[in-house]
């Protein structure tokens, strides 16, 4: 797929939380770089809602589900011009309500008592079987361009595709763009000009801080601290986000009466050492951090992204 959107929603959140950018705490991190300081931590629990600097520069779920849409119509457009008739498959909109609701673990702990450690928010269900006629090796090749095509074959934006001319494969008697019209789709909606900015820039931006949020001193002593709760509890286990892991739980068992009994003392132990509101206040600050050092970027991330979702509004009206 051309696109990856991160459905991450821009909310409000009532903690008071004061936080400077880049100014040093006097203890360098694991990598040796200064750590931003946090003038205030939040005693926090329930994430549910919550925001973070760079969510200011992506979509909401509500405007990729636009966006996705969007695209979907443009590659029926391409596909018609071809010859052929496609509807784009049905998206699930993910709940904005629920955004970010364990983006430091399970930290909920009426779910943690009811559901243990399975998400009730993902669904069961399993997605229906397409019902239409599987595409057609034409169709397929109108959609996605030859199978055999390089990377370093794809326009990389919509000028250069343009100029290409197409490639040499023909429908209804026009060229199929290269890359299929999946790949012009993408094109028209993200990356028409030369100078747009990768659509992941921020999506990297926010595993970067991520990555220094885990090397981070104040993180890993919370962790710490978390992890000899838990073992006073009776689990062995040194990583809050990937408790499930450590405990060997999966499947039906993320649900069952272990679960249960885990889930409830990682909560527990989650809020005795405030680990949520440590991790969300140095994330927060490693995201300023990267808002500032990055923000003539940032500024064009905001302007394409508003001018893409007025294409994709004028599309799906």
């Amino acid at each position: 797929m051309d696109h990856l959107l991160i459905r991450r929603h821009v909310a409000a959140f009532g903690a008071v939380l004061a936080l400077a950018g880049c100014s040093a705490t006097g203890a360098d991190g694991a990598s040796g770089n200064t750590e931003p300081r946090v003038s205030a931590t939040p005693a926090m629990l329930k994430t549910v809602g919550i925001s973070f600097p760079l969510d200011a520069y992506e979509a909401t779920p509500e405007q990729s589900d636009t966006l996705t849409r969007a695209q979907g119509l443009l590659t029926g457009q391409c596909m018609a011009q071809l010859g052929f008739t496609y509807r784009a498959p049905e998206q699930h909109v993910p709940s904005a309500s629920k955004s970010n609701s364990r983006v430091f673990g399970l930290s909920d702990p009426e779910t943690a008592a009811q559901f243990g450690y399975r998400n009730p928010a993902i669904s069961d269900v399993p997605a229906k079987p397409n019902q239409g006629n599987p595409p057609t090796e034409a169709e397929m090749l109108a959609l996605n361009g030859p199978a055999d095509l390089k990377p370093s074959d794809l326009p990389k934006n919509l000028d250069e595709a343009q100029k290409s001319g197409g490639s040499s494969v023909k429908f209804n008697g026009k060229a199929v763009p290269v890359g299929g019209c999946v790949r012009e789709s993408f094109l028209k909606l993200y990356a028409r000009k030369a100078n747009e900015v990768d659509i992941l820039f921020v999506f990297n931006l926010k595993g970067e801080a991520e990555s220094k949020t885990r090397e981070d001193s104040r993180v890993r002593a919370v962790n710490k601290r978390w992890s000899e709760c838990m073992a006073k509890a009776g689990y062995k286990v040194t990583d809050p986000i990937q408790a499930t892991k450590e405990l060997g739980l999966s499947g039906v068992d993320l649900s069952g009466p272990t679960a249960v009994t885990a889930a409830k003392a990682d909560v527990r132990c989650k809020q005795e050492v405030n680990l949520v509101g440590v991790h969300y206040a140095v994330t927060t600050a490693y995201q300023r951090q990267l808002v500032e050092k990055h923000g003539e970027t940032l500024a064009l991330v905001k302007q394409q992204l508003e001018s893409r979702l007025q294409l994709a509004a004028s599309l799906t009206r």
